[in-house]
């Protein structure tokens, strides 16, 4: 506990640093006004958004498992949001697009302390630039690998935020689920139980050429720490499993899996991350590294091994064509939606290299790389076409934990395990193309 409480300490310093007070420049969201008393000290606002989205797989070996083509409605989000007496708000949202409702935000905020935002309840967290977007605010389709594995959004917690001139910081606490494998005392089988676990994140980040419209950098670092509690019941530390698939929601496959790693006592995340943009040019990064601490050890190669080590980055930009400007959000450190060149809108072009690799001896989760290259057209403030095109390279152990066809054994025979295939490392493992097309309407 006492890294946890200097973690607390060292970055409550960190959110006070010197700074000049600098206004927001950024509009409120976008949302359709229903409702505002005469004295304007209570507005409410009705938001949402609606994705279709379709998908197409090809250039996989024919004796390979098969991935479906398919469309589905991928977000179907319906907001609330309201402003209320000095410095208070809320916003509740749902999802609505597997016809029962989901609830993905659900949080109050308070911003009557001058050079403070305080927030609390269930949110995205400030932790990534990428991680926080909503998912209408994203330049691709999908997030990358290492985000969607590692990084800690979504969750319950509370989190402060400050924005001084050139500086934005933020520190949250969060509680998260654990899984605790049990020993079914009545069959030949383990239960799975659940209890909370704390995380503590930390981020901050340097915003040089804060005065220019036209120009910025964003510098950022971030740290992250997880401890879980024990089980009251057996005194073991819980589990953990990475699993995932790639860029894309309709391909299910995940072919990244570490399966079931237990005794995690703490999981600490370590992040760099960096944005520039100049008029309509964006360039963004991340690089994660995550350091998951054991219990009990494992038996590696080398002998005991009580420290997994994975890691992930991406690297991504884009270019409006037609005069628009991008948008970046000095408050919270994330690029928005752009501005449009034209009448009847703007088009930019996309680019990203990811990369997660969950292989750690002894545990053979998989690496795997994309290249993506995207258009979207933003037709006016409410509609906007994306497509994307990505080339995916899986290695040899991203087999789902032995559930893909990754290679052929030495019989040509098509085959999950690793240790038979007979491709070479260039060539072992589920590489794929992938186009991918979304329609997306917010109001």
């Amino acid at each position: 506990m006492k890294k946890t409480y200097l973690f607390i300490v060292c970055s409550l310093y960190i959110l006070q640093a010197a700074g000049q007070y600098r206004m927001a420049t950024e509009p409120e969201p976008s949302g359709i006004r229903v409702f505002t008393t005469a004295d304007e000290a209570f507005t409410l606002w009705l938001d949402g958004f609606v994705h279709l989205e379709g998908g197409v797989f090809f250039g996989y070996y024919e004796d390979y498992d098969p991935i479906p083509n398919g469309g589905v409605v991928r977000n179907a989000r319906l907001a609330l949001k309201t402003a209320f007496a000095d410095g208070w708000s809320a916003l509740f949202e749902a999802d609505f697009s597997k016809l029962k409702p989901r609830i993905t935000q659900a949080f109050i905020q308070y911003s009557g302390i001058h050079n403070l935002y305080i927030k609390a309840g269930h949110f995205e967290s400030l932790f990534s630039m990428e991680g926080a977007l909503l998912p209408r605010e994203q330049a691709f389709l999908e997030k990358p690998m290492v985000i969607t594995a590692m990084v800690p959004v979504d969750l319950l917690g509370i989190q402060f935020s400050t924005n001084q001139y050139w500086f934005m910081g933020s520190l949250g606490i969060s509680f998260d689920k654990a899984l605790y494998p049990r020993q079914n005392p009545k069959a030949d089988s383990i239960l799975t139980a659940s209890f909370d676990s704390r995380s503590v994140m930390a981020k901050a980040v340097a915003m040089p050429f804060v005065n220019r419209k036209d120009l910025g950098l964003h510098l950022g670092a971030g740290a992250s720490y997880k401890f879980p509690v024990k089980d009251p019941v057996t005194g073991s530390y819980p589990a953990i499993r990475y699993r995932l698939g790639n860029v894309s929601y309709i391909n299910r496959h995940q072919y990244l899996d570490t399966y079931v790693i237990n005794n995690i006592r703490s999981q600490f995340l370590l992040k760099g991350e960096g944005g520039f943009y100049y008029k309509g040019l964006r360039i963004q990064g991340e690089y994660i590294h995550n350091m998951t601490n054991l219990g009990k050890p494992l038996t590696g190669v080398d002998g005991p091994v009580s420290v997994l080590n994975f890691k992930g980055f991406y690297v991504q930009s884009g270019f409006l064509l037609f005069g628009g400007r991008q948008r970046y959000d000095t408050t919270t450190g994330l690029f928005m939606n752009p501005s449009r060149g034209r009448k009847w809108g703007d088009v930019e072009l996309l680019a990203r290299y990811d990369y997660l690799d969950l292989n750690y001896d002894p545990i053979k989760g998989g690496a795997s790389q994309n290249y993506t290259a995207g258009i979207t057209y933003y037709i006016n403030d409410h509609v906007k076409l994306m497509a994307n095109y990505i080339y995916t390279d899986n290695d040899r152990y991203a087999n789902g934990a032995g559930q893909f066809l990754i290679g052929h054994d030495a019989y040509g025979y098509p085959s999950a395990d690793y240790s038979q295939i007979i491709e070479t490392i260039r060539e072992a493992g589920v590489d794929f193309h992938t186009i991918s097309l979304r329609f997306e309407v917010t109001f």
